[in-house]
């Protein structure tokens, strides 16, 4: 929990940058930061254990007081080309980009929307369909709430969408496969409702899927600069 609030506080004044300066990180001995040098070490033959035990790949930075003290990264950024083991594998350095997964949903999404609702571009009590065209019920729905679902119920997980239908995966999405974005929109707004809105919390991908398109829809291209 402590370290989702730092990251989230370091991203939420990444975007005030140009409002206040902001410390220079510069290197130093851990022992000089009062670190201990044996238990950093026991840290790193530790990490190196899960590696070798099959674990892809970690990345550690530690920083104090404006200094960093320890960065170092284990394992391989790409193992596999598809399917097939990589004969050379390439290793994962301080510089790998890792995949924040749903992360992104706190991070970025939610950040975004209190950016336009600061902003009165939204608010929590707008319909779906105010945003998204032709979002709604449709005839033989055999559970209805479309037309009347709101961006709170989105943000409670409680929108009536199944947790995950994997629209890119043919084998388990079916009808509603698509590997594109334009046509994923498309069939979310197919995707039967698995409960009726308000009355479940489920987490799921597809809530914040929509919420995505929500903020592309009132910030456009800009969406994908905002912090």
């Amino acid at each position: 929990m402590k370290m989702t609030l730092l990251f989230a506080s370091l991203l939420a004044l990444s975007c005030t940058a140009s409002a206040a300066p902001f410390p220079v990180l510069t290197d130093a001995a851990p022992e000089k930061a009062g670190f201990n040098i044996e238990r950093l070490n026991a840290l790193d033959n530790w990490i190196a254990q899960q590696v070798d035990a099959g674990y892809p790949s970690v990345n550690l930075l530690i920083i104090k007081d404006s200094h960093i003290v320890y960065r170092k990264a284990w394992g391989q950024a790409k193992k596999y080309d598809g399917s097939v083991l990589m004969s050379h594998p390439v290793k994962a350095t301080t510089d790998t980009l890792y995949d924040l997964a749903s992360n992104t949903k706190m991070y970025a999404t939610n950040f975004a929307l209190q950016k336009l609702m600061s902003e009165g571009k939204l608010q929590p009590d707008d319909l779906i369909s105010k945003y998204i065209p032709d979002f709604g019920d449709r005839p033989g729905d055999a559970i209805k709430g479309k037309s009347t679902l709101r961006i709170a119920d989105l943000l409670h997980h409680s929108g009536g969408f199944p947790a995950d239908p994997q629209y890119p995966n043919q084998a388990v999405a079916g009808e509603l496969y698509s590997q594109d974005k334009a046509t994923t929109l498309e069939m979310i707004k197919r995707t039967p409702l698995a409960y009726r809105p308000g009355t479940k919390h489920i987490y799921s991908d597809v809530d914040y899927m929509l919420l995505g398109f929500i903020v592309e829809s009132r910030d456009g291209p800009a969406a994908r600069s905002l912090c």
